[in-house]
C-alpha cells in the first residue's frame, strides 16, 4: 500500500509517516517548502504551493492507493478577517486543487481521507454528539468543517470514496494546544481553567489519531469518524489531572526524564518552584479580550461519541487521559 499526505509536516501529519513507515507503508508527501523534499526508497516528498494551483512532480500521485488530506492553517491565532479567509480557503482550496488533478489526469487514487474537526457539533454540557449530528453553521467554525467536508465528499462524484476524521483536542509533547497549555504550567506555575471548568473536552493521544487513519485507510471504511478518545473529561479535570500529573513526576526522581520530553534544558531550581503552584479560574471575558472571537473554541462543550470507530475494530491505546499524559513520546 502506498499513501499520499497533504499537510505531513504538522503534527498528525509527521506521526502518520512515522506509523506509516514502521508498517511498512509507502510513503509520499506533498510540502510547500522545497527544503522539505526528500527522496528514499520508502518515503518521498515532492513540492506543491495549492495556492498557485502548481504540483511540481505529478509523480507524486504514482501507485498512490489513500490520499491523506491534512493541510490546512491552525486555528489557535486571533481569528481576524484576513486570518480566518486563510483558515477557510487553506483548506477548501487545496482540496479543490487536488480534485482537478486527479479527475484530469484520471489517476487511479481509491480513497481520500480527509481531516475535519469536531467543530462541527454543537455546544453542550450535557449531549453525546454521534457521527450521524447534523452540522449547524451557526458560527465561524462550524462553517469552516461544513465547507471543508462538501469539499472533501465531491470526491465521491469521480468514484473516489470519502472517508471523513473529526479530530478532538490532540495530546501530544511534540506541538498543539496541550503542549501549549503545559509549557504555561511550567513557566507561569499557574493553572488556568476556563470559565467554570464544566465544558466538555474531547481529547485524543496523537499515537491514536495516527493509527485511526491508518486503520481507516487499512479497513476501507467509509463515511464520517469520530477521532476521541472514549472518556472526554471537563476542562476543569483536564486541567487538575495535568496539574497533578506534572506535580507527582516532578516530586520524584523522574524529574529530567519527564522534562526531556518538553524542553532542551533543565531550569534552574525549577523543581522546587514548581511545587508551590496554584489554578486560577479566569472569565470568559478576558480570553474575549486576549483572543477576539477564536477564544469561543476555548469554551465549546462537545461530549464526542468513539463508540462508532470501536465497533469496527478499533482499539485505543490511549482511553484515560491520566495515563495518556504520562505517555508522550519525545
Amino acid at each position: 500500500m502506498k499513501i499520499l499526505i497533504t499537510g505531513a509536516t504538522g503534527l498528525i501529519g509527521s506521526q502518520i509517516i512515522k506509523d506509516a513507515l514502521d508498517q511498512g507503508i509507502e510513503v509520499n508527501f506533498l510540502t510547500t517548502k522545497r527544503i522539505r523534499t526528500v527522496n528514499e526508497e520508502k518515503l518521498k516528498g515532492y513540492y506543491w504551493n495549492p495556492e498557485n494551483s502548481h504540483i511540481e512532480n505529478l509523480e507524486c500521485f504514482k501507485n498512490v492507493d489513500t490520499l491523506i488530506h491534512l493541510a490546512g492553517s491552525r486555528i489557535d491565532k486571533r481569528w481576524t478577517k484576513r486570518y480566518k479567509k486563510k483558515i477557510l480557503e487553506s483548506r477548501i482550496k487545496s482540496l479543490e486543487f487536488l480534485f482537478t488533478v486527479i479527475q484530469s489526469n484520471n489517476f487511479s487514487v481509491n480513497h481520500l481521507i480527509s481531516a475535519s474537526a469536531i467543530g462541527c457539533y454543537p455546544s453542550s454540557k450535557s449531549k453525546e454528539f454521534y457521527e450521524n449530528e447534523p452540522i449547524k453553521t451557526d458560527n465561524f467554525l462550524s462553517k469552516v468543517v461544513n465547507d471543508w467536508e462538501l469539499a472533501a465528499n465531491k470526491f465521491n462524484s469521480i468514484g473516489i470514496p470519502v472517508s471523513i476524521v473529526r479530530i478532538g483536542l490532540v495530546v501530544s509533547a511534540k506541538g498543539g494546544f496541550f503542549r501549549k497549555t503545559v509549557e504555561s504550567m511550567f513557566y507561569t506555575k499557574i493553572a488556568v481553567i476556563f470559565g467554570d471548568g464544566k465544558q466538555f473536552q474531547s481529547w485524543i493521544h496523537i499515537e491514536d489519531v495516527s493509527a485511526i487513519f491508518l486503520f481507516i485507510s487499512k479497513n476501507k471504511l467509509f463515511g464520517n469518524f469520530n477521532a476521541v478518545a472514549p472518556n472526554p473529561i471537563t476542562n476543569l479535570e483536564m486541567v487538575k489531572t495535568t496539574k497533578n500529573q506534572l506535580y507527582d513526576v516532578l516530586s520524584n526522581k523522574n524529574f529530567e526524564t519527564f522534562t526531556g520530553k518538553w524542553f532542551k534544558y533543565d531550569y534552574i531550581g525549577f523543581k522546587k518552584k514548581l511545587l508551590i503552584y496554584f489554578s486560577v479560574r479566569v472569565p470568559r471575558k478576558v480570553f474575549k479580550f486576549i483572543f477576539g472571537e477564536m477564544h469561543s473554541i476555548l469554551f465549546s462543550s462537545q461530549k464526542v461519541s468513539s463508540k462508532k470507530i470501536e465497533n469496527l475494530g478499533y482499539n485505543f491505546k490511549h482511553s484515560n487521559f491520566d495515563n495518556a499524559i504520562v505517555n508522550l513520546d519525545k
